[in-house]
């Protein structure tokens, strides 16, 4: 039996405007409230 992840869990998203790191469920940065977007490389 294979268990797999989608691919945006898990991982921290830092905010691109203050350089928080921000658990990868959140939407929006914890500190200031800007737009998180999961990066896709």
């Amino acid at each position: 039996m294979m268990c797999f992840r989608p691919p945006y869990v898990g991982k921290p998203i830092k905010c691109p405007n203050c350089g928080k790191m921000n658990p990868a469920t959140n939407k929006n940065c914890v500190q200031c409230n800007t737009e998180l977007k999961p990066e896709n490389k």
